[in-house]
């Protein structure tokens, strides 16, 4: 730990600053930022006293001011810097550490770097509360608030899960204590971890950083840490929450043109056409015409995945041109002709995974990594496609991508595109009579399969995996007889026809009788070999049912994750370069206006498996790094354009990819009401602008067509800053006029989500509850509360205790809803003491209510 360098540089140990913007009470005091590492075996507190140290300072603004604080190895010459930036306006410091080796030689391991390391000392009777969020794993919980009490001898551990930062949770934290707290956020694309832990006193030390560092550094090389951020606050928890949004909106936020992004519609074909499956250049301007003839305005038209070329669907990434046979004149006539009817282009990229066969793959190998030792595939060269295969994790560790988790030695199969069967096969090589236990279970959460077992082609099992509907897995326990030669074959089919969601694990185990060691077996094994085992992988054609007379063995081995997926390595300079130019010329040339970059896939296990035992953390530091320059220079060559965050929906979330980007599709848990309503209770505590898509009908599908109802309740429930709408503009008897008359209110609210957020209930998934909040401008001079009646909520009644009004100021209260009866006025003390009364008729119903002053 660092806490000597409070003596060691006291003059500028401590600065005093302002409490939060606009408010000039008492001041609050940030601690210069504490850090810690190991280098050579020893710990950078007894280190750093002997090590040269020189500080220099600049002013940025007015209200920020840049330190650099250097520390020099005279053995090693290695060189620490701390970039810290000191806020005049808030009580906040940021911070991030680079360490650079400028001696000749390599320099000794260093270790477990902590960007953060700092104890907080607890004075009051109060205990340390911590407040933090679940992230977007896709599911109703996404954004969901989070309580951890951190008692005498508590510790708390919270970090990123295969590489992308919000996978699981959230990296910003408030730790509540002593009438105030302290914001605590972890910046970085990556996987990083904090640890919380606290003594038997009144001290909670907080950890925070890149999980993994244990390297040496080359002559001239030079590594960063993750950005930490640490805010102090006076007041509850909540107030905490809004001077973040504030600090968010004023230094935290990209700003295309100069200015914070504004509340924007968006529309897109993807539901109709599997994404760009089905889209062509003059379905996407027949689709335009029709917004515009129903008079609909849209801020952007979106283009989602598969526009470029491909042969096996939207996952085949790794070929950036537009396919010139939907696309003989890319986009930029649809770009055109979108301006010319007020909107501009919105087009998605996933440039970091690249796909076997695709132009990346073929002509730059060079530039591509993968989980070396992780997983190994098995398909067939004469299909030519990654699918039907075999999978085996044959690591010790969890292995995940795609949404696909493999445990620890698991097997897998997954069908084809075009209904092929994947087939594990049996062959006996002796005569006696066998217990069979199979296991077919899902290793995707979209998983949906069908799974037979036969004996020389004779069905003897047939089950389903439906993951969607709760049938995680599928049990065959039989017995057989079996002669040499005999063949049983575990066979497993696309289900529903949607083959991307099928990975399907597999164990089996042959044994002589019930509960006896198994004389062969598939699944967990001690090695993804199975040579000598009378195990054979391959492949039935389509067919209705399986035919094993028609089984082709699996002739090509794969290495790499997901069925030979790549990562594009962003630490590779001309890789980088390529893509920059490349990308960039593609921008321009096609008019693109909003730049969209997915992320699906876990990259950890392929940059940990690219390591050397002596550079464990490298790889990860400078693909992030190259991932973070690569944006860098696409926003300074197109300065008014805005890039939208999306990995497999807000899985990379953290203040280093906020600062450059907004997230457009905050999940991939789409348009389901109350999961919608919980995603906008808990992300609006951190981010003030985010989006999602509606199709205003309660029940839609993910993908789909067709007419679709209009829901004021399913409407509002998926409201954000951004909106995208999902609907079947083909489709002329849908109720439009309704939908003007909600986008319309919805337009007229959403200037509110730069305001302060407050929850008026707590946070809930439950059907007979209402959950609300609202938003409330500076000054509290308008405030607008939305509130949501459930379908099991029995009154039809709630009052709402109101926050960040003026108790001086007398509010005009109006429905933007249908339906809701409120008071019409009240002061701002009266609302705040006795609270808001509203009640909703329909069930489920919304009140959507805006407070004005005068």
């Amino acid at each position: 730990m660092a806490g000597f360098l409070f003596g060691l540089l006291a003059a500028v140990a401590a600065a005093t600053l302002p409490l939060s913007q606009g408010d000039k009470s008492k001041p609050l005091k940030i601690a210069q930022p504490e850090f810690s590492f190991v280098y050579g075996g020893r710990s950078s507190q007894s280190l750093l006293p002997t090590w040269k140290p020189a500080t220099s300072s600049r002013r940025l603004d007015a209200g920020r001011k840049q330190v650099v604080r250097t520390w020099r190895d005279p053995a090693s010459h290695l060189l620490l810097t701390s970039r810290e930036v000191w806020y005049a306006d808030f009580p906040c410091v940021e911070w991030t550490l680079t360490f650079k080796n400028e001696g000749k030689a390599d320099t000794p391991i260093l270790q477990d770097i902590q960007a953060l390391d700092q104890p907080f000392v607890r004075t009051g009777a109060g205990e340390f509360l911590l407040h933090h969020n679940v992230g977007s794993p896709a599911s109703k919980s996404d954004y969901g608030p989070l309580e951890t009490p951190l008692g005498p001898n508590a510790f708390k551990r919270i970090g990123a899960a295969g590489g992308r930062p919000t996978n699981t949770d959230m990296s910003y934290f408030n730790l509540a204590y002593d009438g105030g707290g302290a914001l605590i956020v972890v910046g970085w694309p990556g996987q990083w971890t904090s640890t919380f832990a606290r003594d038997a006193g009144s001290t909670l030390r907080v950890r925070a950083g890149q999980e993994l560092t244990h390297f040496k550094l080359h002559p001239g090389e030079e590594v960063r840490s993750p950005l930490m951020v640490v805010q102090r606050y006076k007041g509850d928890w909540i107030d905490g929450q809004n001077q973040w949004r504030r600090w968010m909106m004023a230094y935290g936020m990209p700003k295309p043109g100069g200015k914070l992004p504004q509340p924007m519609l968006e529309a897109s074909s993807s539901r109709a056409y599997g994404e760009m499956i089905g889209a062509n250049e003059a379905n996407q301007i027949m689709h335009i015409d029709r917004y515009k003839e129903e008079r609909i305005p849209l801020d952007y038209w979106w283009m989602d995945a598969g526009w470029y070329i491909q042969e096996q669907g939207w996952p085949q990434v790794g070929t950036w041109e537009p396919d010139p046979k939907r696309f003989p004149r890319g986009f930029k006539p649809i770009s055109d002709h979108a301006r010319k009817n007020g909107m501009k282009t919105l087009v998605w990229f996933e440039p970091e995974r690249v796909a076997p066969g695709t132009w990346l793959a073929t002509h730059h190998p060079e530039w591509l990594i993968s989980p070396l030792g992780a997983l190994r595939a098995q398909r067939a060269s004469k299909l030519g496609t990654g699918e039907p295969c075999a999978v085996f994790n044959q690591s010790d560790t969890q292995t995940r991508t795609l949404g696909i988790v493999w445990e620890p030695r698991e097997f897998s199969l997954h069908p084809g595109p075009k209904g092929e069967y994947a087939v594990a096969r049996y062959t006996a090589d002796a005569s006696r009579r066998v217990f069979v236990d199979a296991r077919f279970f899902g290793c995707d959460g979209r998983t949906t399969t069908d799974g037979h077992v036969l004996l020389n082609g004779r069905p003897l099992w047939n089950g389903k995996v439906d993951r969607p509907a709760g049938k995680d897995e599928a049990l065959c326990r039989l017995q057989v007889d079996l002669n040499p030669g005999d063949t049983l074959d575990f066979v497993v089919g696309y289900g529903n026809g949607a083959f991307h969601y099928d990975t399907t694990g597999l164990t089996v185990r042959l044994s002589e009788r019930e509960g006896a060691a198994p004389f062969a077996a598939l699944g967990r094994m001690p090695s993804h070999s199975v040579a000598g085992t009378g195990w054979t992988f391959g492949w039935l054609p389509p067919a209705p049912a399986p035919d094993a007379s028609a089984f082709s063995k699996f002739d090509k081995e794969v290495e790499g994750g997901n069925s030979g997926n790549r990562l594009l390595y962003l630490g590779n300079p001309q890789a980088l370069k390529w893509l920059i130019e490349h990308v960039d010329g593609l921008i321009t040339k096609n008019g693109i206006g909003l730049y969209r970059q997915d992320f699906n896939f876990d990259p950890l296990e392929f940059w940990r498996s690219n390591d050397a035992p002596d550079r464990q953390g490298i790889t990860e530091i400078k693909h992030v790094t190259g991932y973070l320059a690569y944006w860098d220079e696409l926003r300074r060559r197109h300065p008014n354009m805005l890039i939208d965050s999306c990995a497999s929906g807000g899985r990379r979330n953290d203040l280093e990819t906020m600062r450059r980007s907004v997230p457009l599709w905050r999940s991939d848990y789409a348009f389901e009401p109350i999961g919608h309503q919980c995603m906008t209770y808990g992300i609006s505590m951190w981010l003030p602008y985010h989006g999602t898509g509606t199709v205003a009908q309660v029940d839609a599908p993910y993908y789909g067509g067709g007419p679709t109802g209009v829901d004021p309740y399913a409407f509002w429930s998926n409201t954000a800053p951004s909106l995208g709408l999902g609907i079947d503009i083909r489709e002329r008897g849908l109720d439009y006029e309704t939908l003007r008359k909600l986008i319309g209110d919805w337009r007229a609210t959403e200037p509110y989500c730069y305001g302060d957020y407050y929850p008026l209930t707590p946070y809930s998934q439950a059907e007979d509850v209402w959950i609300a909040w609202s938003f409330v401008m500076p000054k509290g001079k308008s405030a607008l509360v939305m509130a949501f009646r459930r379908q099991k909520e029995p009154t039809g009644k709630v009052r709402l205790v109101l926050r960040g009004l003026d108790p001086k100021t007398s509010y005009t209260v109006r429905a933007r809803t249908n339906g809701v009866k409120t008071t019409t006025r009240a002061s701002g003390m009266s609302l705040m003491r006795e609270g808001l009364d509203i009640e909703v008729t329909k069930v489920p119903g919304v009140a959507v209510l805006e407070l004005t002053s005068g």
